[in-house]
């Protein structure tokens, strides 16, 4: 256990140095910044004596016909209560969420194709403390965009006479949940696929499933297509990290703060699980592709 946590330690270290050279993360990362700046002038641009009204602007007028023809003018209001700072946090996080997962679950199918995981622990790591490495660094890494993203939308919030709810920084401890648990759904495609197009076709795959599932809770369809999605959601919701990160939106809407904190813990022990059936699959499988 010791030597697995060293291995662990030594893997993290070099994933981390390998990510801060690497221009991915900062291109991923100001595009994010940039869809931020975007739809907060957007969004200053929609306010008129009666408050936000997104026929204003061009932009806004379609976001707000999208989601008000897909989910409701009560779904719409809500997004928008406090301004724009919750809509914005989910789209400019998306790209670096994605980046992060995408080039994790990447790198990890490519050197377990060509054999560098293999060579690896022939030494004192094993394919546990390397996926663990990955996890960490991407852990990492969600930290230090949430602050650069906290720090760009006071800033944002100030120039624009805006402020920032609380319910914006209880919304970045869910995403950064979720986060973790995209992690854990990368690791778990990449020990089950053989290279890594299968892995991200996988990883893509389960999560855009889980993504479905959630919106037909939401979008106004026919009561058949709504009642097959219920049974669907109540089926493999419990597999879903935008479950729990919904039902803790939920718990925050209500103020129903035991059940914010139980959709973190339960988001976690789904993550925790990934990665222990991951561990499993590896130590069966072993890490030859």
């Amino acid at each position: 256990m010791r030597e697995r946590t060293n291995a662990t330690k030594v893997l993290a270290k070099r994933k981390i140095y390998e990510t801060f050279i690497s221009p991915g993360f900062y291109i991923a990362e100001s595009i994010g910044l940039l869809l931020a700046y975007v739809l907060i002038s957007g969004f200053v641009k929609s306010i008129d004596s009666g408050g936000f009204n997104f026929r204003l602007y061009p932009m806004y007028e379609l976001i707000g016909r999208s989601l008000n023809g897909m989910f409701g003018a009560a779904f719409l209001e809500k997004l928008f209560a406090e301004g724009p700072f919750l809509f914005i946090l989910y789209i400019a996080f998306l790209p670096v969420l994605l980046y992060l997962s995408i080039s994790s679950v990447f790198k990890f199918g490519l050197e377990k194709k060509v054999g560098a995981i293999e060579l690896i622990t022939y030494g004192p790591a094993d394919g546990t403390s390397y996926f663990a490495a990955g996890v960490i660094k991407d852990i990492l890494f969600t930290i230090l965009h949430i602050l650069t993203m906290i720090i760009f939308l006071a800033i944002a919030a100030g120039i624009n006479n805006l402020v920032l709810g609380p319910g914006i920084f209880l919304s970045f401890i869910l995403v950064f949940i979720l986060s973790i648990g995209f992690s854990a759904y990368g690791v778990f495609a990449s020990t089950v696929s053989e290279n890594p197009a299968s892995a991200i076709a996988i990883f893509l795959g389960m999560l855009l499933f889980f993504f479905i599932i959630l919106m037909g809770s939401f979008t106004i369809v026919s009561r058949y297509v709504q009642n097959l999605s219920s049974i669907f959601s109540w089926i493999l919701k419990w597999l879903s990290p935008f479950y729990y990160w919904n039902l803790g939106l939920r718990a925050i809407e209500v103020g129903a703060w035991g059940m914010f904190f139980l959709s973190i813990i339960l988001s976690l022990a789904l993550s925790f699980f990934m990665l222990f059936i991951s561990h499993v699959i590896l130590r069966n499988k072993g890490v030859r592709a």
